[in-house]
């Protein structure tokens, strides 16, 4: 899997959220307002999206089906898991640390991260 840009997220976010397999003119018409990408535009992206190993498609008479391969939550994981290599050198720890020193972290977080740790 690979790190996907701004707007394929937008794409699969639609895509995660529909729950079924969807064609690209069901992605253009959900949309959010304001975004206008053509049809070429789109099926760019699906593109992109397949070669990064999140979506597949069928073929389904004339027309693709695209479903994800990973869930939102997967994905979300293995950005987190990046992001932490990327900026923190791998390590959680460091992750952590700056979240505690910049006091984004309430007693609550603390307790439940404790929690889950313990599990």
């Amino acid at each position: 899997m690979q790190r996907i840009s701004d707007a394929e997220k937008q794409i699969m976010e639609l895509i995660w959220s529909a729950e079924k397999p969807v064609t690209t003119s069901d992605i253009i018409q959900q949309l959010p307002e304001g975004i206008t990408w053509k049809q070429n535009t789109v099926a760019t992206f699906l593109s992109r999206l397949i070669k990064k190993g999140v979506l597949k498609a069928t073929r389904i008479g004339k027309a693709n089906q695209y479903e994800p391969c990973v869930t939102e939550q997967e994905y979300r994981n293995f950005e987190t898991k990046e992001f932490i290599k990327d900026i923190h050198k791998g390590t959680i720890f460091g992750f952590l640390s700056a979240l505690c020193d910049n006091g984004d972290l309430t007693r609550a977080d603390i307790e439940s991260l404790i929690e889950h740790l313990k599990e």
